[in-house]
């Protein structure tokens, strides 16, 4: 079963309509509860931005564990790929919520890969060596950086999927500060095999391109997202500086 993590926010907010009279001068209201945003990921970053964005979710552990370098990725463009992982997320944590649990949610999963010079995706390094490898390749140049979304309803209606792509370009990494960088094991778990904001802060010189939108390549892409509940009724429940689709 997907394992909860942690559940941020208020309990899901009633929406009062108003409906038909129940009796000559007796008007009522029928509450529909706002769906619940479920977020199928253990990322702490994917988990940080909705927080920032001022959304109220649950975090479960997608039983669904992708692979760390996809071996199906010739047979589909990459875009495709995060997508069709996502909703492997989602669905995996869709399909462990009791019967008696399928009050109206959303499940929310999302899959980063990045590019590498030759067009193969570059997932989650194995060992220090490939991390060194997929970095290097990066440094110097600019790849692309793709994330995909799948949104799924347990009313069971088809998933709301997209993804977006943002261009990161690396400037030069001494090798002294790539070795200290792989000492510290901070490369594990990440897409690439770094952290956009983490490596910025340790002075990397890594810049996002202006007309992409950074939290793609954090992992989860708010200025489309944002956009995408508010049209399945989700919305934040608190004021947030969330950016603007």
């Amino acid at each position: 079963m997907a394992r909860p993590i942690f559940s941020v926010g208020p309990r899901p907010r009633l929406v009062f309509i108003p409906n038909a009279f129940t009796g000559p001068g007796r008007p009522y209201n029928v509450a529909v509860p706002t769906p619940r945003l479920i977020l199928a990921s253990r990322s702490p970053r994917r988990a940080a931005l909705l927080q920032e964005a001022g959304f109220a979710f649950t975090q479960a552990d997608p039983p669904f564990a992708d692979p760390l370098q996809p071996d199906d990725a010739t047979r589909h463009r990459i875009a495709e790929l995060v997508v069709h992982l996502a909703r492997r997320k989602a669905r995996s944590v869709l399909e462990t919520l009791a019967l008696g649990d399928r009050d109206p949610a959303i499940v929310l999963g999302a899959d980063t890969l990045g590019v590498r010079p030759d067009g193969r995706p570059a997932g989650q390094p194995a060992n220090r060596d490939e991390a060194r490898h997929m970095i290097q390749q990066f440094i110097g140049r600019s790849h692309d950086v793709l994330t995909g979304v799948a949104l799924v309803s347990t009313d069971r209606r088809d998933a709301v999927t997209f993804a977006d792509a943002a261009v990161v370009t690396f400037g030069q990494v001494r090798p002294d500060q790539l070795d200290a960088y792989l000492d510290t094991d901070q490369w594990r778990g990440k897409a690439g095999g770094y952290n956009l904001l983490d490596r910025q802060a340790d002075g990397w010189p890594i810049r996002v391109d202006p007309d992409s939108d950074p939290t793609t390549v954090v992992g989860l892409p708010m200025r489309k997202l944002i956009a995408a509940l508010d049209r399945l009724s989700v919305r934040p429940t608190h004021p947030c500086d969330a950016p603007q689709a």
